[in-house]
């Protein structure tokens, strides 16, 4: 081989090892890992988190933990015939450039009875949400971990009288190991717009736990979540 054709096969090589550093490269417009050392002590949020709650409605429980055995810090929540959710705002996100949410869950007790497609049983152990909007109108979509509900199920519901307006799709429920790490990934940008026919700018990312309707314990887990671009296959 001569030297001309020794250089082709060096650039080649690199480029070879670029295009695979470019594609398994951990590439983020926004990560949340609810990193928790315990310092603080007691039951604390994440910064930038809001708890919000229900008039009426006992609260559920949201704090920071951590798993000393591996060394995992998570989102911890617990229902007892409660509702709760927390939300955060993240800024300056192009839902066209990051348009993949991913995240990793577990449940640890789920709502006995619970199915999303009744209003009357309408409790998830965990719902990730991504929306924008308003006071006066809120859309979103929802990926949630159900009970009864089918995997694969997807329908919409409304709440506030009309003035937060959700897309939901069942991602998990009671035929999925309960105490197990999951890692899901989802076209959220699009599953936005033909839910709502555009794509939104500001965003909030929500994450509630619910078990008032059906009157148990609801309990689950959120290792970390992210909106990121399209892979390169």
């Amino acid at each position: 081989m001569d030297f001309k054709k020794i250089v082709l096969c060096i650039v080649a090589a690199g480029f070879s090892v670029m295009a695979v550093i470019a594609v398994s490269g951990e590439i983020s417009a926004w990560k949340e890992n609810f990193a928790f050392s315990g310092a603080n002590g007691g039951k604390i949020l994440p910064n930038d988190w809001t708890l919000k709650t229900k008039i009426g409605t006992p609260v559920a429980e949201f704090y920071l933990a951590k798993d000393e055995k591996d060394n995992t810090s998570f989102l911890h929540m617990d229902a007892n015939k409660s509702s709760g959710s927390v939300v955060c705002n993240p800024e300056k996100i192009n839902l066209r450039e990051t348009p993949i949410l991913r995240w990793r869950w577990r449940v640890n007790v789920l709502p006995e009875g619970a199915d999303g497609r009744y209003d009357a049983k309408d409790d998830q152990s965990i719902g990730i949400y991504l929306g924008t909007g308003n006071m006066f109108l809120k859309k979103s979509v929802s990926y949630r971990w159900d009970t009864e509900t089918p995997k694969g199920s997807e329908g919409n519901c409304a709440y506030g009288a009309g003035t937060i307006k959700i897309k939901w799709f069942a991602l998990r429920n009671k035929e999925d190991a309960l105490d197990e790490w999951i890692t899901e990934e989802r076209n959220v940008a699009e599953d936005f717009y033909r839910a709502w026919g555009y794509y939104p700018e500001d965003i909030y990312i929500s994450v509630s736990c619910n078990s008032q309707y059906t009157g148990g314990k609801a309990s689950a887990d959120l290792n970390w979540i992210e909106l990121a671009p399209v892979s390169i296959q």
